[in-house]
């Protein structure tokens, strides 16, 4: 059912910004880096995307869809989503930041909200095609506070 309801949800971003007429982002990507807690620390790793809405050459805004597992002493899993904002500097730096839920994939009643951000490098090679290295940190607000420190890597299409 979950698969659904995100599947859906990106069907009508992608249905209502083609309707717009505006050019969008799809950012398919992944991070691996450290995630600790009071009551867990580890290995952890993401998978997801974004889809992202351009305002302008320099500014972007969308959905984050992301898988974030933590493999710790006891896996910790969420399926991770929530809204984004983008900004580039100097044609190659790449900033952005997000309000972000945790929906808990393995256990049953603890689903916080967080915070996503990430600084790092884009390059596009030519107009439809981009590849983003960046720095990821997320800040979970759960009953032990969590923080995630990884390194993120993206490839975007845009249409």
């Amino acid at each position: 059912m979950k698969t659904v309801s995100v599947i859906g949800v990106c069907a009508v971003f992608l249905l209502a910004g083609s309707t717009y007429g505006q050019t969008i982002l799809i950012r398919p990507g992944s991070s691996v880096g450290y995630c600790y807690a009071d009551d867990m620390e580890g290995l952890s790793y993401t998978y997801g995307f974004k889809i992202l809405f351009m305002a302008n050459k320099f500014q972007r805004y969308g959905v984050l869809v992301n898988q974030f597992s933590v493999l710790a002493d006891e896996r910790h899993d969420y399926l991770s989503t929530g809204l984004f904002l983008e900004q580039i500097l100097f044609n190659y730096f790449n900033m952005g930041i997000g309000t972000v839920g945790y929906i808990n994939t393995l256990r049953w009643g603890e689903n916080p909200f967080g915070l996503y951000s990430h600084l790092g490098f884009e390059y596009s090679f030519n107009t439809r095609f981009s590849i983003v290295a960046a720095y990821q940190s997320e800040f979970i607000f759960r009953k032990s506070f969590t923080m995630n420190s990884a390194f993120l890597l993206e490839a975007g299409i845009k249409y």
